[in-house]
């Protein structure tokens, strides 16, 4: 930020008496100022200089975001659209002869295509207790919501309070204790939240009844409660469920082609497959439901277009960075006393054109722009193919030509050095050897040879380099900032000693000529 020479009696450090033009007639201030120009200037151009630095600063921190959102969103195991899941490339159809709902099957990377036979006998059930009968006063409701207090409950069994007004229990070893002012719905989160108590209790204003279920277990779950002060379990407690350990749970039952699966859950995953078991379906029409599943290769297909999508809006945000027009000789940074002269879309216009060119020909850029094309373009995977053999490649290339047929060189498109998708090629490799189109995206790591990684691993390659290039940059730019504030400040400082120099000369000539007057 320039300074501007300041005027009157005082100066800007106070230290100097200004009196100006009283008798000589002369304009001080305009003389003072023009007489420190030169100073000026150099503080403008320093000033000019830290803005160039600053609008770089800010040019390289945008690109950085950009390659941290493709990263996390593409190139990461946590990425909405991970190009690194298993989920991406395997993806299978699953259809049954039946509509029966008592099964349904989903499956993850490692499923294996074919047909599956799935017959219920028994459901899975944890250990539960309930009240041993309805609990409230009127027969009805203990209270119309949730959010009542504890001693505003209305129990057939009034709830009572120990001596500190609390009640107090213990849930399968884990100890509560809550107070008269304790909501209902307080209560039942804290329960259903602890780990170690692993149960759930509920309030059905349906059967106006509590009750505690284990979590887990299946036919080795319990549910154990022990009251400790106050009567909410016990004896003629308000909950009306006694203390002691219940176990009554039991395991789910079914075959599975014909092999009898015991698991103490009604949802389990085997060799890649999910079973959720809602009904029993021994002794009915559907005792048996089949299902067929079938590796759907669409779904990669649409996965791998909008991958490569996304990689040409975000190679064509970075290459339009590079390519772009540097306009900063004819359109420097605006100087304060520029702005003064313009209206703020003036200034707005000048300034959106001075940043034109930030990055232009970036030569840190320009590398990673080449790393991200090569990722598809060089052998990957371990295969010893490129991304070319799955149907990617490169945009095509148009040649001008002169009237007279001879060739005037190669210009690109505006999609050149982009990525097309021919789909059909891409599902005939993945019907055809589906684990080396797979390889092909993500094989390898970060650590291994170009030849063995992956064209994901390629890019987050590339992307990793240039973060750490830039992030230096950003440093280094950043110390570039703050020098040239110190230069201001005392560019400044000095313009200010001049300044006060020059008053004090016209302050001296202008006190000669009051003299001179009176005499």
């Amino acid at each position: 930020m320039s300074t501007s020479i300041s005027t009157g009696t005082t100066s800007s450090s106070g230290s100097t008496s200004r009196i100006t033009d009283l008798f000589s007639g002369l304009d001080t201030d305009s003389i003072v100022k023009s007489m420190c120009s030169g100073q000026q200037t150099k503080i403008d151009k320093e000033n000019q200089q830290k803005t160039s630095y600053e609008w770089y600063e800010d040019a390289l921190n945008d690109v950085l975001d950009k390659v941290e959102t493709f990263q996390n969103t593409y190139c990461s195991n946590l990425g909405s659209s991970s190009m690194l899941k298993s989920s991406t490339y395997y993806s299978y159809k699953v259809t049954s002869d039946s509509d029966s709902s008592a099964v349904s099957l989903s499956t993850s990377g490692s499923a294996i295509e074919g047909s599956y036979s799935v017959k219920v006998t028994q459901l899975a059930q944890n250990s539960y207790v309930s009240s041993s009968g309805r609990v409230s006063s009127d027969g009805t409701e203990i209270s119309s919501n949730n959010t009542t207090e504890l001693s505003k409950l209305s129990f057939k069994n009034a709830l009572k309070f120990d001596s500190s007004g609390n009640i107090s229990f213990s849930i399968n070893g884990k100890k509560f204790s809550f107070s008269k002012d304790t909501t209902l719905q307080s209560m039942i989160n804290t329960v259903n939240t602890d780990t170690d108590a692993n149960v759930t209790m509920k309030y059905s204003r349906l059967t106006d009844t509590f009750t505690v279920t284990a979590d887990s277990g299946g036919a080795d779950s319990s549910v154990k409660i022990a009251n400790i002060s106050g009567n909410a379990f016990g004896e003629n407690s308000a909950f009306q469920i006694g203390e002691g350990t219940v176990k009554v749970g039991k395991d789910s039952t079914a075959e599975i082609n014909g092999v009898t699966v015991t698991k103490d859950s009604n949802n389990y995953t085997i060799d890649g497959v999910t079973y959720q078991l809602n009904a029993v379906t021994a002794n009915t029409d559907d005792e048996k439901i089949n299902f067929t599943l079938k590796r759907d290769t669409s779904s990669t297909v649409s996965a791998v277009s909008s991958f490569v999508s996304a990689f040409n809006d975000f190679l064509t945000s970075l290459t339009d960075l590079t390519d772009a027009k540097d306009y900063s000789d004819d359109y420097p940074p605006l100087t304060d006393s520029q702005k003064e002269e313009m209206s703020d879309t003036q200034i707005e216009a000048w300034e959106k054109k001075a940043k034109n060119g930030v990055l232009s020909k970036n030569s840190d850029l320009e590398k990673l722009i080449t790393g991200l094309k090569s990722a598809f373009f060089t052998a990957a995977g371990g295969t010893g193919k490129a991304a070319t053999s799955i149907g990617l490649s490169s945009s095509s290339i148009s040649v001008s030509s002169t009237s007279t047929g001879t060739s005037k060189g190669t210009s690109y498109s505006v999609s050149s050095g982009l990525l097309s998708l021919d789909e059909d090629t891409l599902s005939a490799a993945l019907a055809n050897n589906p684990d080396e189109v797979i390889n092909m995206f993500t094989s390898g790591n970060s650590s291994s040879t170009s030849t063995d990684q992956g064209i994901i691993y390629k890019i987050t390659s590339a992307l990793a380099s240039y973060k750490s290039t830039a992030t230096d940059a950003v440093s280094s730019t950043e110390d570039k900032i703050d020098d040239a504030e110190d230069q201001v400040n005392d560019m400044e400082d000095k313009l200010d000693d001049m300044a006060d120099r020059y008053y004090e000369k016209f302050s001296q000539m202008e006190t000669a000529l009051s003299k001179l007057n009176s005499e």
